[in-house]
């Protein structure tokens, strides 16, 4: 079961440690890695550098995502796999987003509108080109 939201907004801390997840509703069977990656997005953080969120340089943001890739367990495929799940996880949630505001969610067309999908579409672009498979022996 993935939760499909877990980010900082949906976590209670008890000082600076979280302690439990809230706010399901979104939650349904998937990939535990389509969970782990948008996890890693919204805890790293890894948003593209000219966000609005606060953001890391590229080697801290790789050692925080090694770090959470690590306590997650996460095998060699899994990480080589990561970038491209974690663009293709932030699409899904840009179109899922599209579908709900054409349906007349008023969440979701306040999202659109407030351009919460060019967000999430140019952090998708970020990750892969910062985090996916390189060529120049970095």
């Amino acid at each position: 079961m993935c939760h499909c939201d877990a980010a900082t907004y949906n976590t209670v801390f008890r000082g600076q440690l979280p302690v439990v997840f809230i706010d399901f509703d979104a939650a349904h069977p998937g990939p535990r890695l389509w969970d782990v990656a948008y996890t890693a997005y919204r805890f790293v953080p890894l948003y593209a550098p000219d966000a609005v969120e606060p953001t890391l340089p590229v080697p801290e943001a790789c050692r925080r995502l090694t770090l959470f890739a690590d306590a997650y367990g996460l095998s060699e495929e899994e990480r080589a796999a990561f970038p491209a799940v974690a663009a293709a996880r932030l699409r899904a949630l840009v179109e899922s987003m599209y579908t709900q505001a054409a349906a007349g969610h008023p969440a979701f067309s306040r999202h659109v509108a407030d351009g919460h999908d060019r967000r999430y579409l140019t952090d998708a672009q970020w990750i892969e080109a910062a985090f996916g498979p390189r060529t120049d022996n970095r």
